[in-house]
């Protein structure tokens, strides 16, 4: 397993992933902007040089926000998503950060579980924050985590 920055190179593949799991997925052009912007920070996860995951945050001052985390089906269950994790924790530390942030569909128990298991605690609900392809909203549950 090999954590690397994201290059433009690997847009394609990172939103390939992002639509398998995400009722609103980043486009291409989406991932390929935020890498061009200073504060967002793009990772990936290679297994035998196949990108079997990818992390997305922002850091604005002391604090930093994860924006996308997923991993591709085939790769799921192999403990991907917490190493990304972990190199976001310690990029963290490093950097002066103070306090994580991240969102979460109400429905993802899966996700809840790995950041409850990682120290993130639920500190809100955004109502129907999330639009779902069928029509409708989901709730998103916020969490943050002390550095």
């Amino acid at each position: 397993m090999n954590i690397r920055p994201a290059f433009s190179d690997d847009c394609p593949a990172l939103a390939a992933i992002d639509a398998v799991g995400n009722p609103s997925p980043w486009s291409v052009k989406q991932f390929a902007s935020a890498l061009a912007q200073s504060t967002d920070k793009l990772w990936v996860c290679e297994t035998d040089s196949v990108i079997g995951g990818f992390i997305v945050w922002q850091d604005i001052l002391d604090e930093s926000e994860l924006h996308l985390i997923a991993t591709a089906p085939e790769y799921r269950r192999q403990g991907i998503a917490a190493a990304l994790l972990e190199h976001w924790f310690r990029h963290a530390q490093t950097a002066g950060i103070t306090r994580l942030l991240l969102e979460v569909r109400a429905g993802n128990a899966a996700a809840q579980s790995l950041y409850f298991k990682y120290g993130f605690t639920a500190v809100g609900i955004r109502k129907h924050y999330y639009s779902l392809p069928e029509g409708g909203h989901e709730d998103a549950v916020l969490m943050e985590k002390p550095c």
